[in-house]
């Protein structure tokens, strides 16, 4: 017989009452409700627990409040959790009606599965929601290849004229061959497309439900928070963890709106920044990489200063250059030893 799958929503948040607010009451919405709502606060002005308890009573919600560090938010309340499952959710997150409901129902039907959610877009494309992954143009789906960046597109959709075709074939072909893995360069990849579940191996997280002992095996690397309470990055270092490839099934018929909120959020050039040095620092500590996918990292990084040039993007120039020079110089912050002095229990 298998378990009845129970969870536990974690919600980490810092001066964002107004999403919160909006993530709470679709939660409280539900068909089928959470057995618990933890929110791990580290606000500036810490949130009244009781009085959000008392605006929610159809949620048991519990609150508590920390030092800004993403990572050790997550971390500690999933270890606060009671739940088998934990539906790991950003405050500005907005899930329908039915978004548990058929999440919870996959894992009762496939009682293997460890992570699973729906297709995170924006608000305004939920309605509209054709089930994503809109195959590349050719020219993109060239460049990508040989810079190995990363692509998420249905490429048995593209079409290419007759000159291209034999190409295309042959690329296409590489892709199938790789899964719904990660380029040579490290970068992820969605390139495999059978509707209505697609099976990927790393990030898609911002609202999945995922096994706790899964998190608890595999938890977020504190030490993102070290460089910077934001930890960008984050949810790739936890996907690589989970047992196996491609162990993220994504429900394309399920839409679920992600607001992307200003409030607390830094600016694209220092996302850009961050991002990079995580997925350096996470190849670097995987077994699933070897120096090879590295020297493809910053294969991959020149491709995409080329393409930034083009644009005329310089803040996206510069912060990849930087980045590049660190992989270069092995200057990557993330894995200098001073860092270790900083990572510490933060409640």
């Amino acid at each position: 017989m298998t378990p009845r799958v129970t969870v536990s929503v974690v919600v980490p948040t810092r001066n964002r009452p107004g999403s919160l607010h909006r993530l709470l009451t679709a939660l409280a919405a539900q068909v089928r409700r959470p057995e618990e709502v933890i929110i791990a606060d580290a606000s500036d002005a810490p949130l009244d627990g009781s009085a959000l308890a008392l605006a929610y009573p159809a949620l048991a919600l519990s609150c508590f409040h920390m030092m800004p560090s993403l990572c050790a938010q997550r971390n500690h309340a999933i270890r606060r959790a009671t739940s088998s499952h934990v539906l790991l959710c950003d405050d500005d997150i907005e899930p329908g009606p039915l978004y548990l409901d058929r999440l919870v129902e996959y894992f009762e039907t496939h009682p293997e599965a460890g992570a699973a959610c729906g297709l995170v877009c924006d608000p305004e494309d939920v309605a509209a929601n054709a089930g994503g992954f809109s195959p590349p143009s050719v020219r993109h789906l060239l460049y990508v290849f040989v810079f190995q960046l990363g692509l998420g597109g249905d490429l048995a959709a593209v079409t290419a004229a007759r000159l291209f075709a034999p190409v295309v074939a042959l690329i296409r072909r590489w892709y199938r061959r790789r899964g719904n893995t990660w380029s040579l360069a490290g970068w992820p990849l969605v390139t495999q497309v059978q509707r209505p579940v697609v099976h990927a191996s790393s990030g898609l997280l911002g609202a999945a439900l995922v096994r706790r002992t899964w998190l608890l095996q595999s938890p977020y690397d504190e030490r993102l928070d070290a460089l910077d309470p934001h930890a960008v990055g984050d949810n790739y270092g936890v996907a690589l963890g989970f047992p196996g490839v491609e162990t993220i099934a994504v429900l394309t018929d399920l839409p679920v709106g992600h607001h992307r909120a200003a409030e607390n959020r830094l600016d694209r050039a220092t996302v850009h920044y961050q991002s990079m040095l995580a997925l350096h620092y996470f190849m670097r500590r995987s077994a699933r990489f070897s120096t090879a996918n590295i020297a493809w990292l910053a294969w991959s990084l020149i491709g995409s200063t080329l393409r930034f040039l083009r644009s005329g993007e310089t803040d996206l120039v510069w912060a990849t250059t930087r980045v590049l020079a660190a992989i270069v110089l092995n200057r990557n912050p993330l894995l200098s030893p001073a860092l270790d002095r900083s990572v510490a229990p933060l409640l």
